[in-house]
């Protein structure tokens, strides 16, 4: 398993550009003390653990747009950096019908130490950089890249190759929704497989939504990443012809 000591990446720190793009579940590392939190290996490879493609496509498209990029640095089983601080789903103790035996029974003690060095910091960054580009006049826009296994262990099959989700409609979401729609091989509709509306969640609610910033999630279906580089060809070729 690679190892790494970073809470969180960033990538074209200085750049103006009003895009900031933000990937919460971009690794499946745990920190090395912590010792895969009881898990196997092979756990970390898998969906529960991080979304599959999402961090190099992330970095491709900061690299091509020139835009800033934020990249959380640890797993999602580890404090899940697209979650409130106060949510119960933070620190997860299963996941999807897998037991993470390094979280059963957290103490506060232990929960307060993750929020406050590992989730904390991230979003205290993308506020740093949202503030300094409204201090130029630029009022930035939110994009968070997420991907969705296709099948959740006893639940339905999710047909979607993507999905746009917002809490309230705005017109970056809506620019995205129907760039995409307009490619008629696609399946992608608004607010799935999760709905955005209902949840009120991470990084583009936390730094979009809360303070009036057009703001989207794009949910990717992690199949279409079995070649990652195809993957990231196809859906930086995509995502970029609208973005522009």
């Amino acid at each position: 398993m690679q190892k790494q000591d970073k809470v969180y990446e960033v990538i074209n720190p200085n750049v103006q550009n009003s895009l900031i793009l933000t990937c919460e579940h971009a690794s499946a590392i745990i920190p090395e003390q912590y010792k895969n939190l009881g898990l196997l290996p092979h756990k970390l490879d898998t969906h529960i653990a991080r979304d599959k493609g999402c961090k190099e496509l992330t970095e491709a498209l900061a690299h091509k747009i020139g835009c800033t990029a934020f990249i959380a640095g640890y797993s999602r089983l580890f404090i899940d950096y697209n979650r409130r601080e106060n949510e119960a789903s933070l620190i997860v103790e299963e996941s999807d019908k897998v037991l993470i035996p390094g979280n059963q029974n957290l103490s506060d003690k232990e929960r307060k130490y993750r929020i406050e060095n590992f989730h904390r910091p991230y979003y205290e960054a993308i506020r740093k950089k949202i503030a300094d580009l409204q201090s130029k006049g630029i009022t930035p826009k939110i994009f968070s890249i997420h991907g969705f296994t296709p099948q959740l262990k006893g639940g339905t099959y999710r047909p979607w190759n993507a999905g746009i989700l917002y809490v309230k409609p705005n017109n970056f979401a809506e620019k995205l929704l129907k760039g995409l729609q307009s490619h008629k091989e696609l399946k992608v509709d608004a607010n799935v497989p999760y709905d955005m509306r209902q949840y009120n969640t991470g990084a583009a609610a936390i730094c979009g939504e809360d303070i009036g910033l057009e703001n989207a999630v794009i949910e990717i279906k992690d199949t279409e990443f079995d070649d990652i580089q195809k993957g990231v060809t196809k859906w930086s070729d995509l995502l970029i012809k609208i973005l522009d």
